[in-house]
């Protein structure tokens, strides 16, 4: 019998949709409080300030000339994975969820705060601040699409193939702290691509074998039973390729 009470914390996408219904088939989920997308500007304006104007207009460019047709070769490799593990998109029932302009602002603080669950189940969200981690003591559990400490960031997938690290090609479930992908890992699921994968496959493989990972560790924290294996290194930070770093892996 379940005895944690658990909100999903989450973006309001595809990915978002998967975890959600998979572990509405075996755990209840308390509350679902959905964030509102960052607004292109906003995310233009961090990506300048973190990595500069030339990596971010590269990565304009990969998004706008590669991406659309790497989405349209992995379309039937997409469908394929949906199938094989049984990932499930329909919509958020509106009348069940909570939604919030962001996760650090003061509306969903009040409402975690209210809901005081035991465990917090984080998907696609922007990073949490410390006023949120800090604001009740439930566990604050984030799946990664990438191995920690060595993919950090985004599209941990990618960055394992172009670095010619397959063993390193998974998921990371793990705890979250105040850094970007710290959190003490609290399991692990690796997978290899097949040649059929791309960029805009790799991550829907990822979240597909994440989701049984994800389950087993909620299991754990029900029983009792949860470990944490700390970082002993901080690793290295990825970010999405830009069309230059891309056509030359």
């Amino acid at each position: 019998m379940q005895s944690k009470k658990i909100v999903f914390l989450a973006s309001d996408g595809e990915s978002s949709r998967w975890v959600y219904n998979a572990l509405s088939k075996e755990f209840e989920i308390g509350a679902a409080i959905i964030e509102q997308p960052i607004s292109k500007k906003v995310l233009f304006k961090g990506r300048l300030k973190r990595i500069g104007f030339f990596k971010v207009m590269g990565q304009v460019l990969f998004s706008v000339l590669v991406v659309p047709i790497l989405r349209r070769k992995g379309m039937v490799r997409k469908l394929e994975l949906i199938k094989q593990y049984q990932l499930d998109g329909t919509a958020f029932n509106e009348s069940t969820i909570h939604r919030v302009s962001s996760v650090n602002d003061a509306a969903c603080m009040q409402l975690l705060q209210q809901i005081q669950p035991d465990i917090v189940v984080v998907n696609g969200t922007r990073i949490i601040s410390k006023k949120i981690l800090q604001c009740t003591p439930a566990l604050f559990i984030n799946m990664h699409v990438g191995i920690t400490p060595w993919y950090r960031g985004s599209h941990g997938g990618y960055w394992a193939v172009k670095n010619k690290d397959i063993k390193n090609f998974g998921t990371t479930i793990h705890l979250v702290d105040a850094g970007v992908d710290t959190g003490g890992v609290l399991q692990q699921a690796f997978v290899s691509p097949s040649p059929k994968d791309n960029f805009t496959t790799y991550p829907v493989l990822q979240v597909a074998v994440g989701i049984a990972a994800l389950k087993d560790v909620l299991q754990q924290v029900m029983n009792g039973t949860l470990s944490v294996k700390p970082h002993a290194e901080k690793g290295a930070m990825y970010y999405q390729p830009t069309v230059w770093a891309y056509l030359w892996g």
